[in-house]
């Protein structure tokens, strides 16, 4: 666990990456958190979605797939992400100009309903399973028969990952290195 006071001191050493609300008073406050890991070739981390962030790959590199909030990628949960990119992912269609354009179009009518609901409503709703007028009114397409949105991420690169955006890692080096910086900052 990195929750410990030794780990605590030694990520106290890890300069925050420039945003909003990665100031040291932030930081005191602890309205940031940071997550150190080690993960050998073909480990990583299963899809999953939280807040905003960003993902320093210290050593190694780190292949990163992601898709926007209302794109569900199919997965299942007993199996690691290695399993899914050797298994879904060369099953997966490319995108096409038209596929582009109406991922655009969507993506920014989901924009403008994702604003209105707040980090912590959603938070909320999800626990909850209230049903109000926040997280239901958020359609999201279903399983997604497209591939992901892709990038690696080489010895000191990093990664921004918007709020609720579903994402999965796999380690590519034989050991690979990361910090991840968990924001408040919201879209």
């Amino acid at each position: 666990e990195t929750f410990t006071k030794e780990w605590a001191e030694f990520l106290q050493h890890y300069n925050l990456p420039t945003c909003q609300s990665c100031t040291p008073l932030h930081r005191q406050q602890s309205m940031i958190a940071l997550s150190f890991g080690i993960g050998n070739i073909g480990s990583g981390v299963q899809w999953h979605l939280h807040g905003p962030g960003f993902s320093e790959t210290i050593h190694g590199r780190k292949h990163w797939v992601l898709y926007p909030p209302q794109s569900i990628p199919v997965y299942k949960m007993e199996y690691a992400s290695r399993h899914w990119m050797e298994n879904v992912y060369p099953n997966l269609e490319d995108w096409n100009d038209q596929d582009v354009k109406m991922e655009l179009k969507h993506d920014e009518e989901f924009l403008k309903m994702w604003k209105r609901v707040s980090a912590k409503q959603r938070h909320f709703d999800g626990m909850m399973g209230n049903e109000n007028e926040s997280i239901d009114e958020i359609e999201e397409q279903g399983p997604s028969n497209k591939k992901p949105w892709e990038c690696t991420i080489n010895a000191g690169e990093m990664i921004y990952f918007p709020d609720g955006w579903h994402h999965a890692t796999i380690n590519l080096e034989r050991y690979t290195v990361f910090v991840s910086s968990f924001t408040t900052e919201h879209n």
